[in-house]
């Protein structure tokens, strides 16, 4: 019993690290092409909305649950592949285990291609 009293503790420590290394490891500027397309998508590491009436919003593309990649769109929300935490286009959480929304990131034109770039705050 003693044991797994003493377990949890350092499972919470190692997670704690894990999402410190990670967040360390995210790089601060991603470039967005002008031609991304409308709807949700996954583009280098950003997950970006365009709407119908050309406004464009970014988020970052680690999830709020552990920190993995998310790397797909399905029935227009974006999923972790680790454990399954579905974000919609405004970055708030639709399915959990994440409980906290995407972190927004900064967008500033990009005059030489004419895109953005995301930028984290």
């Amino acid at each position: 019993m003693l044991a797994v009293g003493l377990s949890v503790p350092l499972f919470a420590s190692l997670v704690a690290m894990l999402r410190h290394v990670q967040a360390n490891q995210q790089p601060k500027t991603f470039s967005i092409s002008p031609d991304v397309a409308v709807g949700l998508s996954v583009v280098e590491g950003v997950l970006v909305h365009r709407a119908t009436d050309g406004t464009i919003r970014a988020f970052s593309a680690r999830c709020t649950h552990l920190g993995c990649h998310i790397d797909r769109i399905i029935d227009d929300e974006a999923v972790c592949p680790c454990h399954g935490s579905r974000y919609r286009a405004d970055g708030s959480v639709a399915a959990g285990p994440a409980s906290r929304p995407l972190a927004s990131l900064r967008l500033d034109p990009d005059p030489a291609s004419g895109g953005w770039i995301a930028r984290v705050t």
